[in-house]
């Protein structure tokens, strides 16, 4: 019987995919995942970073420097807060509708936030929740990002492919550096903060993609139903072949 050929353009493609793959220290297997994740997080970190620029000039312009330290003392005090919300979500909801949930929450209130800069509405206190609510952001998208990546790789595939991941920062800070400032003279900056909460939608639409395309990988129960359920003690056996007593096999 005939061998069928590879045609010579699909090995020369495979070919150079390999040796990309092989510069990456990557497997084939993990590429898809690892390129999904660095898209993720490149997208939010754009996002991130165009609110913060955004935020920051309408801070300054409406509050003056002298109310960052309290900003900073409030930052400590949400991040603590979200860090218990995450834990408390993961046990009534399934991990992998948690991330997603948590992704898309970060964007809508930045549309509510962009609507009440109007100056008749209240523009100021606006300005300053808008400022706390990046603080929050900054802490979910670090959970999201470090939690997606531990149950999508291995220990020993995280060593390959988390650096390539958390590249998606350096990315993110060349886009945002080069396309502020042309976003900034073309739309205004309160408009630029409708841009990043589109990122940050794109960012969660590319995590609720991994997490349907890879459902092996994330549990389906919530850690609350997860707890409850009865351990499942099995039979074992001693030496000497007697099986062991029911009082013997509840022991650790």
């Amino acid at each position: 019987m005939k061998r069928e050929r590879t045609p010579v353009p699909q090995q020369k493609r495979q070919r150079s995919g390999g040796r990309w793959l092989s510069w990456l220290n990557l497997r084939p297997e993990e590429s898809e995942r690892t390129f999904l994740m660095f898209a993720f997080y490149t997208l939010s970190s754009v996002g991130i970073l165009w609110l913060e620029v955004s935020v920051a000039a309408l801070f300054l312009g409406e509050y003056g420097a002298e109310s960052l330290p309290w900003i900073y003392i409030a930052s400590a005090g949400i991040g603590t807060g979200f860090g218990f919300l995450y834990a408390w979500l993961q046990k009534w909801l399934p991990l992998r509708q948690v991330i997603v949930i948590t992704a898309g929450l970060m964007a809508v209130p930045l549309f509510l936030f962009r609507l009440e800069l109007h100056p008749a509405l209240l523009g100021g206190y606006t300005i300053f929740l808008m400022r706390l609510w990046l603080e929050a952001i900054y802490v979910i998208n670090e959970i999201n990002t470090s939690i997606t990546a531990n149950q999508l790789f291995t220990i020993r595939e995280i060593k390959r492919t988390y650096p390539l991941i958390s590249s998606g920062i350096l990315a993110a800070d060349v886009l945002s550096g080069l396309s502020l400032p042309l976003l900034r003279s073309l739309i205004g900056l309160g408009n630029v903060i409708w841009l990043a909460g589109a990122m940050l939608c794109g960012g969660a639409v590319i995590l609720l993609y991994l997490t349907q395309i890879y459902r092996q990988f994330f549990p389906d129960g919530s850690r609350r139903r997860t707890s409850n359920k009865p351990p499942d003690f099995t039979n074992r056996q001693v030496q000497g072949g007697r099986p062991a007593s029911a009082s013997s096999t509840g022991r650790r």
